[in-house]
This record gives structure tokens, sequence and C-alpha cells, in this order.
């Protein structure tokens, strides 16, 4: 099992890819050939995530466009969109439930080290206003 923050990288990682990928592919395909080239290993977390943000894609994406005002999923760009995506199910939809602050925290660490400049205060205004509207544990 990796810590919860590697976990979080790898996720992101495949939410980014998915997006590369034949539509037709399922997420088990997704998944599998990510685990082998990448050694992701066996970890529950991961494949949690993975596969509810793939189950929730929707849901989460119409969140997305809710709270961001000005903006919709086809403008933001690829890697904070994965970071937004994770962070949105771990808000709303993860068996597990985070408090809100340690979930948006995370977000916006990793949106600094993999997105671009900008990307953190945008990530942060929008998550803290959905967590809030949508009564996320503090």
């Amino acid at each position: 099992m990796q810590s919860r923050r590697a976990a979080r990288e790898a996720i992101i990682g495949l939410v980014y890819e998915r997006g590369f990928h034949d539509p037709a592919e399922t997420p088990e395909e997704i998944f599998r050939l990510a685990a082998e080239e990448r050694e992701i290993g066996d970890d529950p977390y991961i494949t949690a995530c993975f596969f509810g943000i793939c189950g929730h894609l929707d849901e989460i994406d119409k969140k997305i466009n809710e709270y961001a005002e000005g903006w919709s999923t086809e403008r933001i760009s690829a890697v904070t969109l994965a970071i937004l995506r994770l962070a949105v199910y771990e808000l709303l939809y993860a068996k597990e439930r985070l408090p809100y602050s340690i979930a948006i925290n995370e977000a916006v660490e990793l949106a600094k080290a993999y997105a671009e400049d900008g990307a953190a205060p945008f990530l942060n205004g929008i998550l803290n206003t959905l967590a809030k509207a949508n009564g996320c544990e503090a």
C-alpha cells in the first residue's frame, strides 16, 4: 500500500491518461495497461477512486461546471481537470469521506506540483464553494 499522496498521484495519472484513450476502451482496460506499464500495484484506494471517478464522471463534471464560474470542463487543462475530478470524488462520492479541508489541501498541493501556474487558487476556490454548498464536513 502506498502513501495517500502517492496514491493520489497515481489516480491523477490514470484519470489524465483516460482522456487520451479511445472512448470504447473500458476503465478496466485502461487500468490494466497502466498498472502493467507503471507498476501501480494492488492498492485498494487507487482502484476505488479511479473506478469511482469513472462511474460518477458525468455527475462530477456537472458539479465542476456548476461551480467553476466562467469555466467548463472543456476549457480546464487536462491535469487540472484530473485533480479536480479526484477532489470532487473524494468530497462527494468516496465511501471514506475526508474532511473537506484535507481533500482541498491535497488538491491544492497536487496542483502546485503538477498543474500550470494559477491552478492552485483556481482549484481552491471551486472546491471550497462546492464543499460548502454540498454540506461537506470540515
